[in-house]
């Protein structure tokens, strides 16, 4: 009988500025050089051991996250035979080389340079990456100082589902509604608002965009086009804040946040 697979991905969104094709690839080939062990959570760390070879035709760049244990051979050890702490000439006995790592996992990704997002595996032998654990991975490789220096102060988020917009409308009667645009911002009104908006923060010298909305008295404001996709866009480059009224008075605030 097969063996039954689960599959789920989850996404984040990797923002740099300017941003272009080009540069999102040249950067997903920087983090591949660094060849970088990298903590993910706990004692468990990982590093990017594969990438498809570099073209600069392609749009989306397939490559593999390995993770595993960090062992800590300076620390206490536990002989359950005796039931007591290993002694030092056990401790002294072990010998593992420092490049070998235990209870490996692997999770492949998929990073597109067009919409700068990357989509990773959740799941690998019943081991999960959790968004979280994803976003902590690829925080800490693009803290490295090489990459600073190279592309600048680089914004990694949580691609939220699509869902979550409407859990935001869900709220019966909205009074005020708190939106965060961080650039770059993607996706926004129409082909050309996202250099209009970028330019707007660069003339600025800013580098994020508060928009607030708060209802007449005694109303509610109206969901349309315009501010679904506000809301949309800040599932990716930002956050969303929303509270009003339900049926048995004030709604707590439902918060969106990357």
């Amino acid at each position: 009988m097969a063996r039954r697979q689960k599959m789920e991905v989850g996404g984040l969104n990797i923002r740099l500025h300017p941003h272009s094709e080009d540069r999102y690839r040249d950067f997903l080939y920087a983090l591949y050089r660094l060849k970088a062990v990298t903590s993910i959570r706990g004692d468990r760390s990982g590093l990017i051991t594969s990438i498809e070879r570099r073209s600069d035709e392609k749009t989306v760049i397939s490559g593999v996250i390995t993770t595993f244990l960090e062992i800590d051979m300076k620390g206490e050890w536990f002989n359950t035979d005796t039931m007591k702490e290993a002694s030092t000439n056990e401790i002294e006995a072990i010998n593992i080389p420092t490049h070998l790592r235990p209870n490996v996992k692997s999770y492949r990704f998929n990073f597109d340079v067009t919409d700068h997002s990357l989509v990773f595996e959740h799941y690998s032998e019943q081991e999960r990456l959790t968004h979280h654990s994803a976003l902590t991975f690829f925080r800490n490789l693009a803290s490295n100082k090489k990459l600073n220096a190279e592309f600048g102060d680089v914004k990694i988020s949580i691609i939220q589902s699509k869902g979550s917009v409407d859990r935001i409308f869900s709220i019966p009667r909205i009074t005020d509604i708190d939106i965060l645009i961080e650039k770059p911002n993607a996706d926004l009104w129409g082909g050309n608002f996202e250099e209009l908006a970028e330019e707007h923060l660069e003339n600025k010298n800013a580098r994020s965009m508060n928009v607030t909305y708060k209802a007449e008295a005694g109303q509610g404001i109206e969901r349309d086009g315009d501010l679904n996709t506000l809301v949309a866009a800040s599932l990716r480059n930002g956050r969303t804040v929303a509270k009003g009224y339900g049926p048995n008075g004030h709604v707590r605030p439902w918060t969106h946040k990357r």
